[in-house]
């Protein structure tokens, strides 16, 4: 058992060591002079690293102070954190300072975490990227505690670009297939497994497109598309749907999954309603999905085709006032729209669609311009298949257009007697510019010569007039001219007037007196003429002389009507006769000379 003194300096001692104030009696810490912190400087490797610091606090007389705690306190925790006891745990990449106080006294200790590579980390086992697709690259470099290093510099390489290659620290699929990427930090290395996996880029059809067949009935060829990469490669295994849009239609199979070649194939059923129909063949990936056509036609049984228009009726050559329309329904009197119409005209001119198809209504238009030939035009329709549907028929009447010309038919270039009407009729037509007769047209007849029975002609339903021509007094050639009314156009007849009969026979400046015995100085003429003074020509002429001769004894008329002979007088002093004498005719001439001896 201690003594009171003893236990008193026992309490004390262990007071004063243990910083406790007592009254009267000096603590450790009050006595500290002095303090260092070891290490002053230290760095550490990687995070979850402890560093512990030890500080030395001495009195005024150098002797270290035992059991002095002092406070310990970090300048930034998220770099480092430290105990009581002085033990440094680091938290993060940087520098801090841990200061250390007794009392008044203060000093500090340097921390730099300099975290060093240890290895290299991929953040995947292996990195699937869609072709024509990108996806980020990750990787980690760590300590050696496994801590990540912030801002550590990674480079990958890809040593196949022809199936991935590295763009801005993303993966590019450039073409389906297998590769590995290099990642590098300083000298660390790691590989990452890449996969490019196809893609579906577009649908292109094959097969089964532009059929037709009658409603509700399964088409003869399928439908075949055939899917490929985005970069043009076939692809295997995709799911492709055959969407019908009409109602009723069908698609066995309704999916379908595309072969080693990419191949996808179904069978279409059309829908009961006749028309244009469509397919759709959707894949998940292309955003525009081809569309296929079919041409559904209405059931003969189910149809009904009629015209609709009424009266048609036209000028040749022009376009009909109102279009042709036809109509079409089926056997409820529903109107089948979107049916295929083909127009045709038969007897010339054009007949045109305004749509090629029949509206909601069940109605197609046509504008239809005629032919050039007046009368019954005919036009045909062919709704649908004209396999299983019949064309029908539809007919317009052409009326000719006004007259533009009047032509002779018959009885031009005729030949006939001066003064008396020609053989045959004139016979003339009126037509309109496509060469049709038009009935009704007045023609006025203007004669150079002769006469016409009528100056004031219309044209019967042929188109034709008639007129007889009675001939002017003049041989020769002779014309008529045919005029339309208000003087449009015209053509002229022609026709040679013969002379007439022989009437007159004349001697032309015949001589007065001849030598007896001897032949006249000139042979005597005659002219022969009909009763409006038309010289004849191969007229007979018959010559006798009263006393000489005469050579020759018979002539021809010449163009002019003329005849000459030579006439030899007698050798007696006389008055000699010559005589001119037309045979089979009463026309007779006699010339007497006075003969001198």
């Amino acid at each position: 058992m201690l003594s009171g003194g003893a236990a008193l300096v026992s309490i004390l001692s262990y007071t004063s060591s243990a910083g406790i104030a007592v009254p009267g009696v000096p603590t450790a810490s009050s006595r500290a002079h002095s303090m260092t912190v070891a290490p002053a400087v230290d760095t550490a490797a990687a995070v979850g690293d402890t560093i512990q610091l030890a500080a030395v606090i001495t009195d005024s007389g150098g002797t270290v102070l035992a059991g002095v705690a002092p406070t310990w306190t970090s300048g930034d925790p998220s770099i480092a954190e430290v105990s009581p006891a002085g033990t440094v745990a680091i938290r993060g990449a940087g520098a801090t300072a841990i200061m250390v106080r007794v009392g008044n006294l203060e000093t500090r200790a340097h921390i730099v975490v300099l975290q060093r590579p240890a290895s290299l980390q991929v953040d995947d086992t292996l990195l699937q990227v869609p072709e024509g697709d990108r996806r980020p690259l990750s990787a980690r470099v760590l300590d050696a505690r496994g801590n990540p290093i912030i801002g550590a510099d990674v480079t990958w390489s890809a040593p196949d670009p022809a199936v991935a290659t590295v763009e801005s620290a993303d993966a590019v699929g450039v073409s389906p297939g297998r590769t590995l990427f290099l990642a590098m930090a300083a000298q660390l290395q790691a590989s990452l497994p890449v996969e490019v996996t196809p893609v579906a880029g577009s649908i292109t059809v094959l097969g089964g497109d532009g059929q037709r067949g009658p409603a509700g009935a399964e088409l003869s060829v399928p439908v075949t598309a055939q899917i490929v990469s985005r970069g043009g490669r076939p692809i295997s295994g995709v799911v492709a749907a055959f969407h019908p849009a009409a109602s009723g239609a069908s698609a066995e199979p309704a999916f379908d999954t595309s072969d080693a070649r990419g191949i996808v194939k179904t069978l279409w059923r059309l829908g009961e309603l006749p028309g244009r129909q469509q397919l759709s063949i959707a894949v998940e990936g292309v955003s525009a999905p081809p569309t296929v056509s079919a041409e559904a036609d209405p059931l003969p049984g189910n149809a009904r085709v009629e015209i609709a228009s009424s009266d048609l009726v036209g000028r040749v050559g022009d376009t009909l006032p109102e279009p042709v329309v036809v109509r079409v329904t089926d056997s409820l009197g529903r109107a089948l729209a979107d049916l295929p119409v083909a127009w045709s005209s038969l007897d010339g001119g054009a007949i045109s669609a305004q749509a090629m198809r029949t509206d909601s209504l069940g109605e197609a238009r046509a504008t239809w311009k005629l032919g050039t030939k007046a009368g019954r035009q005919r036009a045909r329709v062919q709704v649908g298949n004209a396999r299983t549907l019949p064309p029908i028929g539809l007919t317009a009447a052409a009326e000719p257009g006004p007259a533009a010309a009047v032509r002779p038919v018959s009885g031009d270039r005729q030949t006939g007697s001066v003064g008396q009407p020609l053989p045959q009729a004139i016979v003339l037509r009126a037509i309109d510019r496509h060469g049709n007769p038009v009935a009704g047209a007045v023609l006025r007849l203007l004669p150079a010569a002769g006469r016409p029975a009528d100056n004031e002609l219309s044209t019967d339903s042929a188109g034709r007039a008639k007129v007889v021509w009675t001939l002017g007094r003049t041989a020769g050639l002779q014309r008529l001219t045919a005029r339309l009314k208000g003087d449009t156009a015209e053509t002229e007849i022609t026709a040679v007037a013969r002379p007439g009969k022989a009437v007159k026979l004349a001697f032309v400046a015949p001589p007065a007196a001849g030598k007896a015995g001897r032949a006249l100085p000139k042979p005597v003429v005659v002219q022969v003429t009909d009763s409006y003074g038309n010289p004849i020509a191969g007229q007979t002429v018959l010559f006798k002389a009263s006393s000489g001769t005469v050579t020759p004894t018979r002539g021809l008329s010449d163009a002019e009507g003329h005849t000459s002979v030579r006439w030899t007088l007698g050798p007696k002093s006389q008055r000699p006769e010559l005589s001119a004498k037309v045979p089979g005719t009463v026309v007779s001439r006699t010339l007497t000379l006075s003969a001198k001896p």
